[in-house]
């Protein structure tokens, strides 16, 4: 029989914040897959000791900052439950046991409870030291993936030159689907930073009051879309939904671009980081709209928008409106600039720009997976033709010959399942999504809330792995009266 765990909260919290560090230490490729596979279960932990914890009466956001990693930890769970990289198998043994830390921690604050014992003094403190942890463990998790891709990419050129059977060397497929798990942890840190290093509330003034609300509505909506966003899609969507998600994501796309360019011409940021960013910021907006659009084919007359996404469409638009724009179009530099907080404001969108990584993976695995896309025999006779033909002069000679619809479907103009070939066209445009996101976030990179400049690695940088300039991670300011800053 185990020994009774006699630790205190605070002993918990330490040990699990140590652990996190380990995983910096030991962020070894082999243990990469293991903390993938382990991540959901981690964050659910974290989730429900959140939950035992009692609100901020001081936070003017109604967004709850831990909802926007839940649903992030969820994504990656359903992705590796489905079959994609890494696959099932064993998990990791320190991400493990900070989840049971967490569970621990959770129980012993619900059993103070429920025996009236306060424990208010202690709350921001808790807040400040599990979001820290995840914030530790997800950098130690992209470290170990990076040193993972760095030992894949070597394993195939030497393999390549030495003429190696196939089945022997790794697959590009892999190391891609490894590059992208990179940056979706890369985003997932970066969002616990915005919590941990966030810029205090402005003061009492009016005009300062009036330009936090209008931020704090962005921030509100943007946070509420990317949890909708994931919810929708990860519950049967259809062809309508996945319409909207890229319109909305074109649109932060494109008001991201105008805020930082006021932001430039103003003088509150360094006019290079316009240079370097519009040109990536208006590729995204390209790609979410085509992405939009091959979607916006596929929908039928009896497909339906889940009423909860529009809801929140609707709300994002509506505080992208009330911020950066005028009855005649979008706001001008000067306008903008009396309006908002520039400098937040463009720290604002760019976090929403790191979170819609995740949209777009998700939204991949959607074309890729979803048993339940249909769309009318005439629009998939057309496009499944292009793109077997497509995939046909690039080698692939299983869609030789192959029909995929029926002159009765045709003439009919049935609604039908999706075939491959339409699936990939769409999986093909979301991976456009995904590249140039990738590209928006690390020109952009030295908004990063936390200070850190960090980017999505890939390739010479990424076989780094376990550098020290890599494993050092700075603490959390420590919590003022009122608790962490956001």
């Amino acid at each position: 029989m185990p020994a009774r765990d006699r630790r205190t909260i605070g002993e918990l919290l330490a040990g699990s914040d140590a652990l996190a560090r380990e995983t910096l230490l030991d962020a070894t490729p082999e243990n990469a897959r293991a903390m993938v596979r382990s991540w959901n279960q981690l964050v659910a932990s974290a989730v429900h000791l959140w939950a035992a914890l009692a609100s901020r009466p001081d936070s003017m956001s109604g967004s709850d900052p831990m909802e926007r990693l839940r649903v992030v930890g969820q994504a990656i769970g359903r992705s590796v439950r489905a079959g994609h990289w890494p696959g099932h198998g064993p998990t990791d043994d320190h991400l493990s046991e900070i989840s049971d830390n967490f569970s621990r921690t959770r129980h012993l604050i619900e059993r103070h409870d429920t025996a009236n014992t306060n424990r208010d003094a202690h709350t921001p403190d808790i807040r400040g030291q599990v979001m820290h942890t995840l914030y530790v463990a997800a950098h130690g998790t992209a470290v170990a993936l990076g040193a993972y891709v760095g030992e894949l990419q070597h394993r195939l050129e030497v393999g390549t030159r030495r003429r190696q059977p196939m089945a022997e060397r790794p697959t590009i497929l892999e190391i891609t689907e490894a590059q992208g798990m990179i940056a979706r942890f890369g985003g997932f840190e970066q969002l616990a930073a915005a919590y941990m290093f966030g810029q205090p509330l402005p003061s009492g003034d009016p005009g300062k009051l009036k330009a936090a609300a209008l931020a704090t509505r962005l921030e509100t909506a943007l946070a509420a879309w990317e949890v909708q966003a994931h919810r929708t899609l990860a519950t049967s969507p259809d062809s309508a939904d996945l319409v909207r998600v890229a319109r909305v994501q074109a649109l932060i796309a494109s008001t991201t671009s105008i805020v930082t360019e006021a932001a430039a011409t103003t003088g509150h940021i360094d006019p290079d980081l316009l240079q370097r960013l519009a040109p990536t910021l208006e590729a995204n907006q390209v790609a979410w709209s085509r992405l939009a659009k091959r979607w916006g084919e596929l929908t039928s007359p009896a497909s339906r928008t889940d009423p909860a996404l529009v809801a929140a469409a609707s709300e994002v638009r509506a505080a992208i409106a009330a911020t950066a724009t005028t009855q005649n179009g979008w706001a001008t530099p000067d306008q903008l600039a009396s309006r908002v907080d520039l400098v937040n404001t463009v720290k604002t969108l760019h976090l929403s720009m790191i979170a819609s990584v995740d949209i777009a993976h998700v939204a991949r695995d959607t074309a890729a997976d979803h048993p339940g896309l249909t769309a009318t025999a005439r629009i998939i006779g057309m496009r499944a033709q292009g793109e077997a033909e497509i995939a046909i002069e690039q080698g692939e000679t299983r869609y030789e010959g192959v029909r995929w619809t029926t002159p009765r479907q045709i003439s009919a103009n049935e609604v039908i399942p999706l075939p491959e070939p339409a699936r990939r066209g769409l999986i093909n445009l979301t991976e456009d999504v995904i590249a140039t996101t990738k590209q928006s976030v690390a020109a952009a990179a030295q908004l990063d809330p936390s200070g850190v400049t960090r980017s999505v690695r890939s390739g010479p940088e990424a076989r780094r792995g376990r550098s020290v300039e890599r494993r050092q991670i700075t603490h959390p300011p420590g919590p003022s009266p009122k608790g962490p800053r956001r």
